[in-house]
């Protein structure tokens, strides 16, 4: 199967009007499905890297499953996926009535998010749940050992992403914290390196350092209490898609969990699989 990488730069998503997304029977018929993707943020996705991260590894599944081509749309931010013309997307929550604070993978948004915008006849849904991810508190084990509530880590300096949950949940509760870093993989990396004493990461996120840091002191908790759920069942979404179109990814999806191909993936990044709610 021959992979098509196509790269989206600013200036070009400015000056085009939003693409609209096909059915199922439009992929067919051209032989391609479009996946929108961020070009560095592994281990999901990497345009330059060794792999090219779970969710193309996911796409290129399902491209071969329907017998296509897959073409990657290298997206430098999130938001430029709205107007990219992609028919998948390969993350996004995956139960609608999620609460909207809910929304965060990584501490941030998600890439996206099902809408329930009535402006198109077709609008994006997402599919079942494939996996869960998970919030843990990491930091050296005698540092957040035992610290699993809020008031436990009142005398440690946390480290945040700016504008993030965890942010607005440090700003509320009046703990002390920095918020210098601008992902995950940053963040991570202070905490390692003693900049802060601890930060909240995303199990994915935590288990790949873990994986390319396997002499690191770190350890984390995943029973802290945040007083809600923050954990997230996560699926792909799908543009422009009919019924038709969801039952067919919904069923190939299925399908990939039921012979472990995509716990495989997520294995094979060193990623803790936990199966979705």
């Amino acid at each position: 199967m021959k992979l098509l990488v196509t790269f989206i730069f600013l200036s070009v998503i400015i000056s085009v009007s939003t693409v609209n997304a096909r059915t199922i029977d439009t992929i067919n018929s051209t032989g391609t499905l479009k996946v929108c993707a961020l070009s560095e943020r592994m281990p999901f996705s990497s345009k330059s890297g060794e792999r090219s991260g779970i969710q193309i590894e996911l796409a290129t599944e399902l491209a071969k499953e329907l017998n296509v081509e897959l073409e990657v749309i290298w997206l430098r931010y999130r938001f430029h996926a709205r107007k990219a013309g992609c028919d998948l997307m390969m993350e996004a929550v995956a139960r609608k009535d999620d609460d909207e604070n809910k929304r965060d993978i990584e501490g941030a948004r998600p890439l996206t998010r099902a809408s329930d915008s009535k402006k198109s006849k077709l609008p994006p849904q997402a599919s079942i749940p494939i996996i869960k991810y998970e919030t843990y508190l990491v930091g050296r084990q005698e540092t957040i050992n035992g610290n699993n509530t809020l008031s436990a880590i009142k005398e440690l300096n946390m480290g945040v992403m700016r504008g993030t949950w965890s942010h607005m949940l440090m700003q509320k509760y009046k703990i002390r914290h920095r918020t210098k870093f601008e992902t995950e993989e940053t963040l991570i990396q202070g905490v390692a390196d003693g900049e802060v004493d601890a930060g909240f990461i995303s199990s994915p996120q935590y288990w790949w350092f873990l994986k390319n840091n396997p002499e690191t002191k770190l350890s984390y908790l995943n029973d802290f209490d945040f007083t809600r759920e923050v954990s997230l069942n996560v699926g792909i979404l799908m543009r422009g898609a009919d019924e038709n179109t969801v039952k067919i990814f919904n069923n190939l999806l299925q399908k990939m969990l039921d012979n472990k191909k995509i716990q495989d993936i997520y294995a094979s990044y060193g990623i803790n699989y936990v199966s979705p709610d």
